[in-house]
């Protein structure tokens, strides 16, 4: 059996009749697949197997899927609601599809930590941009984001760029197709400047371009709900 560690829930489905399967994401290990054993009626007491829980738990078991063996609160459950429960599961999503298994990411690991509270605390663009950028930056696939991915020119504030998904940004002076994108929401992204509402959009649109390629062709469940919540608040 392996020791405790620190770790969040991502996803959980049920398994059998009693049991479920579980997504961890751990400080030490990454993300790991796991059988909960009786985890669909825990015994009075016990920690309930939800996401957004901080946990210390314990597995065992070889190969791709183990077995859970222990888990505790490890803090207190992280309160999203409304919008920010949708937007903490499209976080988790994110970790889901682009980390593999038993790979750990211990910055990841605190990012993910800091934007559950984030969320949580009223947060929004700026939080899931932060951690995006990150992220990207953690698994080796980010861009430049303030220079030129064609010539290596320094991004302006007030200069307009092209994406392109092998290259990053892309200045004038380099051939690029479809929408331009202000220096301003590149520098933003890089950490480097301040955000306004036209800024926001920019890199919301900008995130999705360059998060696509890694993510498949199969839409984001988590953007597909939120969506629909969103169309059904404005229709009240």
């Amino acid at each position: 059996m392996s020791e405790a560690h620190s770790a969040f829930i991502l996803h959980r489905r049920p398994y059998r009749e009693t049991s479920l399967l579980v997504e961890l994401f751990s400080l030490d290990t990454g993300r790991v697949g796991a059988v909960a054993r009786g985890g669909r009626k825990p015994r009075k007491g016990a920690t309930p197997l939800e996401p957004f829980q901080p946990l210390r738990v314990s597995w065992g078991g070889r190969g791709d899927l183990r077995t859970l063996r222990g888990a505790e609160a490890e803090g207190r459950a992280v309160p999203l609601t409304g919008e920010a429960l949708y937007l903490g599961f499209y976080v988790n999503e994110l970790l889901l599809r682009l980390c593999p298994r038993f790979d750990p990411y211990p910055r990841v690991f605190s990012a993910y930590s800091a934007t559950l509270e984030a969320l949580s605390g009223g947060e929004r663009d700026a939080a899931l941009r932060r951690f995006e950028t990150g992220l990207l930056q953690e698994l080796g696939l980010a861009p430049e984001w303030d220079r030129c991915g064609g010539c290596g020119t320094a991004v302006e504030a007030e200069a307009h760029y092209g994406w392109e998904a092998e290259q990053g940004p892309l200045c004038a002076g380099c051939a690029w197709h479809g929408r331009p994108y202000r220096g301003s929401t590149l520098l933003f992204l890089a950490g480097r400047a301040p955000e306004d509402a036209e800024v926001r959009r920019q890199a919301r649109d900008l995130m999705r371009a360059a998060l696509g390629p890694h993510l498949g062709s199969r839409p984001l469940e988590s953007r597909t709900l939120l969506r629909s919540v969103r169309q059904q608040g404005r229709g009240m």
